[in-house]
Formats: C-alpha cells, structure tokens, sequence
C-alpha cells in the first residue's frame, strides 16, 4: 500500500512537472522534469508505470494543449532508458552518460527531422526570438537606456549564428546536467524504496583523463594559428565548443579538489561550495586553471602527505 501510494504522488509530481513546461519556470523544472519518470520506470512494471504516466499526459494535454504530449515523448525516452539500466543496476557512470546521451540523439533526430521535412531553420528561429525579445526596448529608442540596449540587425544576426555554433556545446552541458540531477535525486529516493542502485565515487575523489590538457592545447593552437576559413568552417566549430566544454570539465576538476581539501582539512563544507560559485560567477578568476593543475600534477598526494 506504502508503494502504491508513493507512485500514485510521483505521478502527481510528473503532471506539475509537465505544466510547469507551460510557465518560464520550465527553465528550472526542465532539469528535474526525469526524476518522477525515472522512479516510476525503475519500481513499477510496465503496464503499471503506462498506467500512471498516461493520466498525467491525459490532463496535461487537455490543460496546455496537445502540443506538450510532444514535450513529454522527448523526455520519456531518456528516462526509460536510465530506468532500465537502474532495473540492471548498471554502474551510475555509465547510466549518467547513457541518459545524456539518449537526449542528445533525440534532438538531433527532432533536429533533422524539422529541417528536412518541415524546412526548419535553427539560425532564422534564433533570430525571430532576439528580435521579439527586443521589440519592447526599440518603442524606447529615444531614451539612453533604449540606445544602449537595441542591437542593430547585424548585430542579432551574428549573435543568432553564435548561438548556433555553440549549440553542440549547450546540448552537451545541459544533457549531462539533466542527468546528473536524475542520479542524484533517483539513487538516494530509489534506495528509500528498497531498490538499491550503485552510486557515483564521492565527488571529491573525481579524477579526469591526463589527455584532456593534450586537446585542449591543440584546440588553443589551432584557434591562435588557424586563419580565418579555419575559424567559419567546420574546424572552426569544432574549437569553438570544444575549448568551453575543455573549461566546464576542468571547472568540475578543480571543485573536486576544493572538496578534496576541505575533507582531508576537515573544513567547513561551506568554503568549497563559495569556492565554486566563486569559480563559476567571476570568470575573471580562472580558478578553474586549477583543475588542470589537478591534472597534470599529483597535487593531492602531496596534500595528503603534509597533512601527515
């Protein structure tokens, strides 16, 4: 009856989650919006988990329109995926990386599909959204605050061609980030249930491939020696994105060491998380210069052994 009635409140959790991609606060939810399918997938059979999630899908659609039960398709297929390796208790990296990846595919494919079938265009979309984003700053055009605020044409074509090019980058942040926040909330919540999954190594013990400062050295020298058809071309692309996924994984290295720290100097956890958050809101500290550090060096033996 305990898990019957705990399913039943994860379905209601799925439906909030659902209209919330209605609202803008599907900026936020769309990053938990696995977790209730997730959970749902990993303890239930599959005639009972359609049981709880069509309902939700039902009243979502009749509240925000057909066109969310698309959203909710897209969403569906990763967590079934990371529900069933949970079923096999797979181990949590691999699970993590197979959940990220499922939503990249998927938006390739929706991807490839608009564009080839429905002539679809990412970069015009783009475009159209920063020119309706600042329509209400060009009614204020006299003003100094309007002047300083409308970009001309030009201006918002080559921002939207940017944001193109680093699309690839976004997806790969955000997929990992989606399911990252999955594994985090489903182990723990999955174990209250009775189903035990494998967890991530402690944060503090993450440790990179050496071979990440290689590329990114060669991604740095062909960005400074390359011309400027290798910068618009698809090389060009390539570094483009490359270089700021290098930097988030070595961010997330030099947070695992700030962590490390704090447990072998039994700190207050408070000071690596400021560390972070530092770290990520002041770029102009490039702490995270430290990750490669991390890397390249055995900084935390040598943290280890003074502490002896």
């Amino acid at each position: 009856m305990k898990l019957r009635w705990t399913s039943v409140a994860w379905s209601v959790v799925y439906l909030l989650l659902l209209l919330s991609l209605a609202t803008p606060l599907a900026v936020v939810t769309v990053f938990f919006l696995l977790v209730p399918t997730v959970l749902l997938y990993s303890i239930l059979s599959r005639r009972s988990f359609l049981l709880h999630i069509v309902p939700a899908w039902i009243l979502a659609a009749l509240l925000c329109g057909p066109i969310i039960l698309l959203q909710a398709l897209y969403f569906i297929v990763p967590s079934i995926v990371m529900g069933e390796l949970y079923k096999k208790r797979a181990p949590a990296f691999r699970t993590v990386m197979m959940g990220a990846g499922t939503i990249l595919v998927e938006f390739l494919l929706v991807l490839l599909i608009s564009t080839v079938m429905f002539n679809f265009n990412l970069s015009w979309a783009i475009e159209d959204m920063i020119n309706t984003a600042m329509d209400p700053f060009r009614n204020m055009a006299d003003s100094s605050l309007g002047s300083s605020i409308v970009w001309s044409q030009e201006m918002i074509q080559q921002f939207s061609s940017l944001t193109v090019r680093l699309l690839p980058f976004t997806l790969i942040v955000c997929s990992l980030a989606i399911s990252a926040v999955t594994q985090a909330i489903s182990r723990p919540t999955l174990g209250s249930m009775g189903l035990i999954v494998p967890k991530m190594p402690a944060f503090r013990n993450w440790r990179l491939p050496r071979s990440l400062i290689w590329y990114y050295l060669i991604a740095l020298l062909l960005e400074l020696l390359g011309g400027a058809a290798i910068r618009q071309g698809f090389l060009g692309t390539i570094i483009l994105n490359l270089i700021p996924l290098l930097q988030f994984l070595f961010m997330i290295q030099a947070a695992s060491l700030f962590f490390f720290i704090a447990y072998q100097r039994k700190w207050n956890p408070v000071f690596p998380v400021l560390l972070v958050i530092v770290m990520v809101f002041i770029p102009l500290l490039p702490l995270w210069l430290i990750g490669i550090a991390d890397i390249a060096f055995p900084l935390r033996d040598m943290i280890t052994k003074s502490k002896r």
